[in-house]
C-alpha cells in the first residue's frame, strides 16, 4: 500500500465513522454559546435545563424512529454518508441559527430548555435530510465507478 492509499484510507475511517456525530457537538456547542451569549444567565440551574432539553428532544427522536424501540436503525452507503456529511453545514447552520433565534425571542429561564431541545430536534431531522439528498443525488448521476463499488465492498466487510 502506497503511503497516499494508506492516508487516504486513514482519513476515510474517521470521517465515515464519526462524520455525523461530529456535527451534532459542534451544533449542541454553538447552540449553548448562542444561548450563553443572547439570554445572559449561565447559571448552573440554566446549563441543568438546556440539558434536560436536549436529552428529551434526543430520547423522544429515538423512540420515533425507532417505532418505540423496537425497529433496529439502518446505516447507509459509505458513498451516500460522504455525500450526506458534506451538507452538514446547512443541519449545523440551522440549528444554530435556531438556537440564537429562540435565545432571542424567548429569553430568559424558559430559553434554556426550548432552545436545547431545538438544537436536538432541529439538527438530527436536518441531517436526515442530508442522506436523502444523498442518495438521490447518487442514484439520479448514477455514475458509481468500479473503484466505489469496492471501496463500499471494503467499507461494508470492515463495518461488519
Amino acid at each position: 500500500m502506497t503511503y497516499e492509499m494508506a492516508l487516504t484510507h486513514g482519513i476515510r475511517a474517521p470521517l465515515r465513522n464519526n462524520g455525523q456525530a461530529y456535527g451534532f457537538p459542534v451544533s449542541i456547542t454553538g447552540g449553548l454559546a448562542m444561548l450563553n451569549a443572547d439570554a445572559r444567565q449561565p447559571g448552573t440551574v440554566h446549563i441543568l435545563y438546556f440539558a434536560l432539553g436536549a436529552a428529551a428532544a434526543f430520547s423522544l427522536l429515538e423512540a420515533l424512529v425507532s417505532a418505540g424501540f423496537r425497529k433496529p436503525l439502518e446505516e447507509e452507503p459509505s458513498t451516500v454518508t460522504a455525500l450526506g456529511i458534506s451538507l452538514s453545514f446547512l443541519s449545523v447552520t440551522t440549528a444554530v441559527a435556531l438556537a440564537w433565534l429562540t435565545a432571542h425571542f424567548v429569553g430568559g429561564r424558559l430559553a434554556w430548555p426550548i432552545t436545547g431541545f431545538t438544537v436536538s430536534m432541529v439538527y438530527p431531522l436536518i441531517a436526515g435530510v442530508e442522506p436523502a439528498v444523498a442518495q438521490r443525488a447518487r442514484e439520479s448521476s448514477n455514475t458509481e465507478t468500479g473503484e466505489e463499488k469496492d471501496t463500499e465492498k471494503q467499507d461494508d466487510e470492515s463495518d461488519g
